[in-house]
């Protein structure tokens, strides 16, 4: 897994001080189909096959042509801030893969890592220098799923993780590891995080609270997490906001976590660590390393 102690040393303003001022592409292995005359169709079983007239070599329409590589959505990547790739510049996925790609293997998936070459092999498809700053030597995967037209991250578990920036809420599932500041807390449930009777526990794995348990029931108020009084997990950490992110239960969606108080966001951001694939939406906002990504999808 992630080095947790590592993970957002960067990219952190103080909210103290600053709220106190403003609070596959269809299959491309058959170029053509030679379609023939049912009566000028090859004999397989004949050891002499016959030849086929070139005005009947056609070329063939793509599998699923009518929703081929050119008709599926396109990812573009914008980085917003790095150490070493120049901020506004745009990687651009398609299908098959990140267009230019160093791999050039057009298999639905797109590496990102520090490192180009392992064992004589390119493992990368874009390659960012930032292995001394978390960035894995092959640090995550995106892959284009054909069947629902989704574009998928994943942390390949080699690094400081890749963690999502939790926008107006998260669905929360158990497993989860959500991250602020220096703490890092795991959501963990008895059974259906949706079920009216299952409690949610949230566990501490990193940070002033490791180790501690923190247990709450659907009928509880929302719970707050940050520096005020009222917060049912307060920290006295500056790296937090005054109201990091809460959390709260709903009948028909289950346990649901919010940046900020629900109204205002944190300053420093909520993030989920990306350990199973999770799909990519528009104006999604990932870290890897010290470079935030933000997507946008055509």
């Amino acid at each position: 897994m992630f080095n947790l102690k590592v993970f957002m040393r960067c990219c952190c303003e103080n909210p103290a001080a600053e709220e106190d001022k403003q609070v596959k592409s269809s299959k491309n292995s058959k170029r053509e189909i030679i379609q023939a005359k049912p009566h000028m169709a090859i004999n397989l079983q004949n050891a002499e096959p016959k030849l086929i007239e070139e005005s009947v070599v056609i070329a063939a329409p793509l599998p699923n042509q009518e929703k081929n590589s050119i008709e599926y959505p396109r990812l573009r990547l914008k980085i917003i801030e790095s150490s070493t790739i120049s901020v506004g510049t745009i990687l651009k996925i398609n299908a098959t893969g990140l267009e230019g790609s160093k791999r050039n293997k057009n298999d639905y998936k797109t590496f990102i890592g520090s490192q180009l070459v392992d064992n004589g092999e390119i493992i990368n498809d874009y390659v960012i220098d930032e292995e001394s700053q978390g960035m894995g030597k092959q640090h995550l995967l995106i892959k284009f799923n054909p069947s629902s037209s989704k574009y998928l991250i994943s942390d390949l578990g080699d690094g400081t993780g890749t963690f999502i920036k939790v926008g107006s809420e998260l669905v929360l599932k158990d497993g989860f590891i959500i991250s602020f500041g220096t703490s890092h807390m795991k959501i963990m449930s008895t059974g259906s995080m949706n079920s009216l009777d299952k409690k949610i526990v949230v566990k501490f794995l990193e940070g002033p609270k490791i180790n501690e348990d923190f247990c709450f029931q659907p009928s509880d108020d929302t719970i707050l997490i940050g520096r005020m009084a009222d917060c049912r997990i307060r920290f006295d950490d500056s790296n937090l906001s005054r109201y990091q992110c809460n959390i709260s239960y709903h009948q028909e969606r289950g346990w649901i976590l919010k940046d900020g108080n629900g109204e205002k966001k944190s300053t420093n951001g909520t993030w989920l660590y990306v350990e199973n694939e999770f799909e990519i939406y528009e104006l999604l906002v990932f870290k890897a390393g010290k470079t935030l990504f933000e997507s946008y999808l055509e």
